[in-house]
């Protein structure tokens, strides 16, 4: 077995999660205005979320078929159905058509996610692991990069331009059915690397569970409101959206990157106290900054602690978690992932109507400050440490 070629396989895999929104964030301000009308322009935002919420209900149910049917027959199915119904966008000039495409699309991504995460538990342990999980985050947050920058200058020709990039899941699908092989023996049949994960199996599952899905709540503010923001605020369009964004995405990879050298220093639950309260700051400055230089400090501090919070997450979970129900548990873990991405702009809109974009971020860095010193207390710190 190749795991240099497995290796390229799951990040490539990983980038076509990231790309199910990240490719058409930039256009979100020009679908609105393509698709005018009455309730577009949260419809519109929904056309970014939609993958997320189909993904949300998918993804358990797409992890417990991996675990009995096998990954990598889910994984090439599921890229095969990501190419179409992600190309799909590029023709339909239908509000309600095009949502239904990008619900399709949260079907192939659930079954991408889960097959992908669940193939790292059993391709890695250990060190190594830690290693690859951080590689992986990066690579996607990286990949965010290109695709954001990509998204921005095909949307500036036409909203419909981004939609073409879906077509590179077909490269992908044949690279999974030539290198991907049985795993036998790269993992313990406890699903652990022996280092001594932290907390018991379920107490680890519903904590990160819902740790992740507060971050996406937040984190996805970045993708679907910060656009709105920029051009509010700055007149910008979707270039330089996209090049705001892709900056958040940037330094989330640098800080993904970074993540197993943090991991060998601080436990899970201090990367979380730390992760959150870096965000928190990050958007307190997005709520404050009236230029493009302390808007890029803003986002860069906030993809710089969810760039730590996301393989912290995932890292743990596999660590915790017995083999012959991995897939189960990435798949839920998935599912949170999603559901949190799905439900930021509907959890976020009362926020908006109330306080103005503006103030919508500064409520998100109060809660994220807020969570960060309810983890550091000592009650709650026990729960997520199991000790």
């Amino acid at each position: 077995m190749n795991l240099r070629a497995v290796q390229t396989v799951l990040l490539l895999s990983s980038g076509m999660t990231v790309m199910s929104g990240a490719i058409i964030a930039p256009a979100l301000p020009e679908i609105s205005r393509h698709f005018a009308g009455e309730g577009s322009d949260v419809l519109s935002k929904l056309v970014l979320t939609m993958p997320a919420l189909m993904i949300a209900f998918f993804a358990p149910l797409a992890g417990h078929f991996s675990d009995l049917f096998g990954r990598k027959k889910l994984l090439i199915g599921s890229l095969l159905l990501y190419g179409v119904a992600g190309f799909c966008g590029f023709f339909l000039d239908n509000l309600f058509l095009l949502l239904f495409s990008r619900a399709v699309l949260g079907v192939a991504v659930g079954g991408i996610m889960s097959a992908t995460a669940a193939l790292i538990g059993d391709y890695f342990s250990g060190r190594e692991r830690e290693r690859f999980t951080g590689l992986q985050s990066s690579f996607m947050y990286g990949g965010g990069v290109v695709l954001l920058l990509l998204g921005g200058l095909l949307a500036d020709i036409s909203w419909r331009g981004p939609f073409v990039v879906y077509l590179s899941a077909f490269v992908v699908m044949p690279m999974a059915l030539w290198w991907l092989r049985p795993a036998e023996g790269r993992s313990s049949p406890e699903g652990s690397s022996g280092d001594g994960a932290e907390g018991s199996p379920r107490a680890v599952a519903v904590t990160v569970y819902a740790l992740v899905f507060l971050l996406m709540v937040f984190y996805y503010m970045i993708p679907v409101q910060v656009p709105f923001v920029l051009q509010e605020r700055l007149g910008a369009g979707s270039s330089l959206a996209g090049a705001g964004i892709a900056f958040a995405a940037f330094s989330g990879a640098l800080s993904s990157l970074c993540y197993p050298m943090l991991k060998r220093r601080l436990r899970y639950a201090t990367i979380y106290i730390l992760g959150f309260a870096i965000v928190a700051a990050g958007y307190a400055v997005i709520a404050n900054a009236v230029g493009w230089f302390p808007m890029l400090a803003g986002l860069g501090l906030g993809g710089i602690g969810s760039g730590m919070l996301m393989p912290n997450g995932t890292l743990w979970l596999l660590e915790s978690v017995p083999e012959r129900i991995r897939g189960k548990a990435v798949g839920g873990y998935t599912g949170m992932i999603f559901l949190g991405q799905f439900l930021s702009p509907v959890l976020m809109a009362p926020a908006i109507g109330l306080f103005s974009l503006s103030g919508a971020f500064l409520v998100a860095a109060a809660v994220m400050a807020l969570l960060a010193l309810a983890l550091a207390a000592p009650p709650l710190d026990r729960i997520v440490t199991g000790r």
